[in-house]
């Protein structure tokens, strides 16, 4: 699985905050609640949270489509391992992937931290990741990402949204046109780490 990741993320680890800074011109944001709401608060919420995603890889994947699910876990070496009983239970297949020396790459760790990026396959239907999305929702799981086998799209939902990469610029303003009232405010107020990088990458790709 996942053979041409380096034709379609070159010279990019498979770190979900970095895809959007390197492969801007790809990539789109949503946001899974109406208001740019950032955490679900009860149960309808967490539908709106869920429906949004089915309908976005329902753009991405038809049923039946065979997709890699990529998951993430933590250590201080470099053996792979996985951290979250979570994912255990829900994606026992996985395999060892890659390992990501965290320490080496532009994140600031001081100390060294190693992420284990796992793989599985998946036949998708709606609802198929429903109990993963939720998770992530509820901020217990990160860095996980559902990916086209060959590569040509990406989908990181992420706690308040979703980052998805497609194959072109034209594919992404497709997609992005069919979901404005989804569209994440292009600079958010408050931020995270994921904003924070874009807005200063972007400042220096306009200042350069």
């Amino acid at each position: 699985m996942l053979d041409d990741w380096k034709r379609w993320f070159p010279d990019c680890e498979p770190i979900a905050h970095h895809l959007p800074v390197v492969f801007a011109e790809r990539w789109v944001r949503f946001h899974s609640l109406p208001g740019s709401k950032r955490y679900p608060d009860n149960e309808a919420e967490y539908a709106t949270v869920i429906e949004r995603h089915n309908r976005v890889l329902g753009e991405l994947a038809h049923p039946g489509d065979d997709v890699a699910l990529l998951t993430t876990g933590y250590s201080e070496t470099p053996e792979p391992v996985r951290t979250e009983r979570e994912l255990l239970n829900l994606d026992p297949l996985a395999m060892p992937w890659r390992t990501v020396a965290m320490h080496q790459q532009d994140d600031n760790f001081s100390e060294p931290i190693f992420w284990h990026v796992f793989v599985s396959q998946w036949r998708w239907s709606p609802g198929v990741f429903d109990p993963l999305v939720r998770l992530i929702a509820d901020v217990v799981l990160s860095n996980i990402m559902m990916v086209a086998l060959d590569g040509r799209w990406l989908l990181h939902p992420y706690h308040g949204g979703m980052d998805v990469m497609v194959e072109s610029r034209a594919a992404r303003d497709s997609l992005k046109e069919r979901y404005l009232e989804w569209i994440a405010p292009e600079w958010l107020a408050a931020g995270d780490a994921r904003d924070v990088e874009l807005r200063l990458h972007n400042s220096r790709k306009l200042n350069s």
